[in-house]
Order: C-alpha cells, then sequence, then structure tokens
C-alpha cells in the first residue's frame, strides 16, 4: 500500500505532463500568428475605398427603393382614384339602368294592356259588324225585296190591263219591269252576302256550297270543293270560317288571274281545318317575301279582318305567297273557341 507522500508525488508528476501537453498544443499557433506579418498602409486604404463604395451603393439603394416606394405609392393612390371613380360610375349606370328596366317593364305591362284593349275592341267591333250585316240582311230581304216584287207584280198587271198604251209606252213600262227585276235580284243577292240564310239554317258546308255556286256564276271561276263531314258547329266559328272563305275568293277573283279555286275543309282531332288554294299569277322569292310583308296593302284589310277573327277565336292563320298561287290556311280549336 503507497503512502501518502508517494500518492501526492504521483499527482504532482501527471499534473506536469498536462501542463507540458497543453504548452506543446499552443506553442504552434503562437508561433504561426507571430509570423503573420501586419497589413500595410495600402492595403488598409484599399480596404477602406471598397467599404465607402460599398456604403454608398447601399446609400443610392436605399434612395432608389425610397423614390420606388414614393411612385408605387403615388400610383397606387391614383389607381384608387380611378377605381373609386369607375364604381361611382358603375352605380350611376347600375342605377340608370334600373330605373330603364323599371321603366320598360311598366311599358311593356302598358302594351299588353293596350293589346287586350285592343282585342276586346276588335272582337266587339266584328261582332257588331255581323249584327249589321244580319239586321241589314234582314231588312233588305224582307223590305226593299219585297216591296221590288210587289212594284214587278204592279207593272205586270199595268201591262195587262193597259190595252190603250202606245207601243212607246209599252216598252217604258217593260224597260221599268226588267230594271225592277234586276234591281229586286242583286238586292236578294246583296242580302245573301251580307248574311246568307243557310248559315243560320243549315250550317258552314251548304252556305260555303251555295256562295261557291254564285261565285263561279258571278266570276267564270270554277270552285273546286273538298267539304269533310263537320256537321254543326258553334255559331261564331262558323261565321268567322265562312267570312275566311268569302274574302278569299274576293281575293282571288280580284288579284289571282286564275281559273279554279280549291277549297277544303276537314276535322282533324279536336279541329277545324280550312284551306283555300288557288293557282293564279305565280310570285318569285323576292317578290313573295314583299308580300307576304304588305299582305294587309296589297290585298286590303280583309286579311287583317280575317286574321283578326280567327285570333279571336284562338286559332291559327297563314297566308302562303308562292309561284304556283296563294294559300290562305285556318286552324280553329272547338275545345277553345268561344262558344
Amino acid at each position: 500500500m503507497k503512502s501518502s507522500h508517494a500518492r501526492r508525488s504521483e499527482k504532482a508528476s501527471r499534473a506536469a505532463r498536462k501542463r507540458h501537453a497543453v504548452v506543446r498544443a499552443v506553442t504552434p499557433t503562437t508561433v504561426r500568428l507571430r509570423e503573420a506579418p501586419a497589413p500595410s498602409r495600402v492595403e488598409v486604404d484599399r480596404l477602406m475605398h471598397q467599404l465607402r463604395e460599398a456604403n454608398e451603393k447601399l446609400i443610392v439603394a436605399a434612395v432608389g427603393a425610397q423614390s420606388a416606394s414614393d411612385v408605387a405609392r403615388t400610383e397606387a393612390v391614383q389607381a384608387r382614384t380611378e377605381l373609386d371613380s369607375a364604381m361611382s360610375q358603375l352605380e350611376d349606370a347600375n342605377e340608370r339602368l334600373t330605373a330603364a328596366a323599371a321603366e320598360a317593364e311598366s311599358m311593356a305591362e302598358e302594351a299588353m294592356e293596350r293589346e287586350e284593349e285592343y282585342r276586346q275592341l276588335c272582337s266587339r267591333l266584328l261582332t257588331l259588324q255581323d249584327e249589321e250585316r244580319r239586321r241589314l240582311a234582314l231588312e233588305l230581304h224582307d223590305s226593299t225585296a219585297q216591296n221590288l216584287a210587289v212594284l214587278i207584280m204592279n207593272l205586270g198587271m199595268l201591262e195587262q190591263s193597259e190595252p190603250a198604251l202606245t207601243d212607246e209606252s209599252r216598252r217604258t213600262l217593260a224597260e221599268s219591269r226588267s230594271l225592277a227585276d234586276e234591281c229586286c235580284r242583286d238586292v236578294r243577292m246583296r242580302a245573301y252576302l251580307l248574311h246568307p240564310p243557310l248559315l243560320d239554317e243549315m250550317g258552314l258546308v251548304s252556305a260555303v256550297r251555295w256562295f261557291s255556286d254564285g261565285f263561279t256564276k258571278r266570276s267564270g271561276i270554277q270552285v273546286i270543293l273538298i267539304l269533310g263531314d263537320i256537321g254543326r258547329l258553334p255559331m261564331p266559328i262558323e261565321t268567322a270560317l265562312f267570312r275566311v272563305v268569302q274574302e278569299s275568293l274576293t281575293n282571288v277573283h280580284r288579284h289571282a288571274s286564275t281559273t279554279r279555286v280549291v277549297i277544303q275543309l276537314a276535322m282533324i282531332g279536336d279541329a277545324i281545318s280550312l284551306e283555300v288554294r288557288d293557282q293564279g299569277r305565280g310570285l318569285d322569292d323576292d317578290r313573295s317575301q314583299q308580300v307576304s310583308h304588305s299582305a294587309s296593302r296589297t290585298l286590303g284589310v280583309g286579311i287583317q279582318g280575317m286574321r283578326e277573327r280567327i285570333s279571336q277565336l284562338k286559332g291559327t292563320f297563314d297566308v302562303e305567297f308562292t309561284k304556283q298561287g296563294t294559300t290562305v290556311r285556318v286552324g280553329v280549336p272547338l275545345n277553345k273557341a268561344t262558344p
């Protein structure tokens, strides 16, 4: 067992060895520091010059950044001002647009009301027109025609009961009787055209047959009838369709320069179909389009009257102009028509 003296001697030896090691480690670094040369004055000036240049660049960059920031801020303020102005203009335009839309809606409602009033007025006028035609037809038939018939009878009796009449007087009496007879036939024909009794008594098919026969005799235009078994229809429908046939044949006589007309009447489903087709003067495409847009002007107010009559019955009315002639097509639904 080692003594305390020996132990102290061993510790002192270990400490001495550590100090020696530290000295050996530090000594080379110290030697190298001592060996490094000190910077010269020129090098120091060069470093200071580089430092000043770097500082100046930094200052220029800072000033540039500040200037760019000011420009950006100015542009931002200007953009904001322009945006506010645009927003103000947009709001003003939106307000005007809203006002215009409200006014347009009001005008549309007013136009619809006016259109409804116009249709009601047209319906009333057409009804009054038919009633007036019926009244005039009855008056001509029951009054004027009867008076003319009595006048013809009286002239005949006068011609037979007066043997002392001179030849000139007899000729005058015969002419008077002939004129009275012609007037009587003309009055009866006009009464039937105003409102044919067959339309009330026998219906549309019989009235169309009667009118077509008279039209052929008066105009020389052949009328081909293709009439289906449609039976009796409500009076407004029969009256409207008869007026379409009447006006269509009148237009054919005035404008078509044809020798043949086809009238087709049929029941298709729950609707009545009427077609009046002539083979008159054809129209080229350009002229056909012009006439289609101005039919009321070239063919008179009858086209508009027919269209309005069918419109009152919730039906369809179409006029087609082609090189082969003119075709009037009408469709009237029975379930929507006025009873």
